[in-house]
């Protein structure tokens, strides 16, 4: 345990220091029974998206969604990660994957709402848009100048 804490403390130094590389180094020295662990994974994911190594930030977001323990947050990083990959069918069926719980989470709606709206799904977008608006009605702003989700809101 102490060493698997070590390794993740230096890893999380190097990513302090604007270091990704060297620290996604750090957490290649890991054990590999280790490196499932739910620090690491978030870890893990987190750096290579700042890499923007979109392809294996999209599998880190994928296992760690599939943790115990994965929030919303985490299904919303594992769609922006296939939608910069172009995959916006993947990145809703990303955010649908999600628990339950996530049906109240604002920014998850939002999310699912411009991914519907891109494949053509305006129904559903303006459901889970006007989810999103009812839980945090801040993101109203951000959805008027979405040009996918502007058409879609009440006038």
């Amino acid at each position: 345990m102490l060493a698997w804490n070590r390794v993740l403390q230096s890893a999380i130094g190097y990513h302090e220091l604007g270091m990704p590389e060297e620290a996604l180094r750090e957490l290649g020295t890991l054990d590999p029974a280790r490196r499932g662990e739910l620090p690491t994974l978030e870890l893990r994911a987190v750096l290579l998206v700042q890499l923007e190594r979109w392809e294996e930030a999209a599998e880190a977001h994928a296992e760690l969604c599939h943790a115990d323990g994965a929030c919303a947050e985490s299904f919303i990083a594992w769609g922006c990660c296939l939608y910069e990959l172009g995959r916006i069918a993947g990145c809703r069926d990303a955010l649908l994957a999600a628990p339950s719980s996530s049906r109240d989470h604002a920014l998850w709606n939002f999310h699912l709402a411009c991914y519907q709206a891109i494949l053509g799904e305006a129904e559903n977008a303006r459901g889970s848009l006007r989810r999103a608006l009812a839980l945090d009605p801040r993101l109203s702003a951000m959805a008027a100048r979405n040009s996918n989700l502007s058409p879609l809101m009440e006038t």
